[in-house]
């Protein structure tokens, strides 16, 4: 969990990190990096040696395309499978300006389209979609049904916070937490919460038995 240390001082390096360790190496095609940021250009990178993270739910586009629109000149480099919804940057970039702001962008293609400003610059924002994605990429999975936020009491002591703001605020608004081998999802809503678990081996989720939650998900 060492990449947790580097989130706020390298966002980048962090994401390097986690991904390299989460993820199993893979033979890759290169894939042509034009003139991106430097954030996006080294996710691209890091796909030639974890080509998982270009096979998300919610891809990142190996190819970003131009839009333009009510919104101007965007650059799109990834969208929610389903939800109609993407992700852009302004483009061309201000001068100077070398980890940019994120829009997302609700019902794209319409005339209703509404764009949000994402809470975190693109560095630390791919790293937030990158724990996300890898949640539901994770072989096993458990999920709890809505309870007092004051069962999770227990919890915190195993789960290391990730220096990040809640993901996607206007829905879920989800902070990520670490432990070995486990990733956790927290949502909360007053005095309530949902908690999801994504892990790479199943005996990683059997411990949180103990806890008593109610499960609507559990793969151990």
């Amino acid at each position: 969990m060492e990449w947790v240390d580097q989130v706020e001082t390298d966002p980048v390096k962090a994401l390097e990190s986690f991904v390299l360790g989460w993820f199993p190496a893979e033979e890759a095609e290169p894939v042509e990096i034009d003139d991106l940021p430097e954030a996006l250009a080294a996710f691209h990178r890091l796909a030639r040696l974890r080509p998982a993270i270009h096979r998300f739910h919610d891809p990142v586009l190996e190819k970003p395309r131009r839009s333009s629109g009510p919104f101007g000149d965007r650059l799109v480099f990834a969208f929610w499978d389903g939800a109609g919804m993407d992700w852009s940057l302004s483009w061309p970039p201000e001068p100077g300006d070398t980890d940019p702001r994120v829009w997302l962008t609700e019902d794209p293609d319409t005339d209703e389209a509404q764009a949000i400003l994402e809470e975190e610059p693109l560095s630390r924002f791919l790293l937030q979609f990158t724990l996300n994605e890898a949640m539901i990429a994770a072989p096993y999975n458990a999920w709890t049904f809505c309870m007092p936020l004051a069962d999770l009491d227990g919890l915190w002591g195993m789960l290391r916070p990730v220096p990040l703001s809640p993901f996607l605020p206007t829905y879920s608004a989800e902070r990520f937490f670490v432990a070995p081998g486990l990733l956790a999802q927290v949502s909360t809503g007053g005095s309530e919460a949902v908690v999801s678990f994504g892990a790479l081996h199943r005996e990683t989720l059997t411990p949180l038995l103990a806890h008593g939650f109610r499960w609507s998900r559990f793969d151990a």
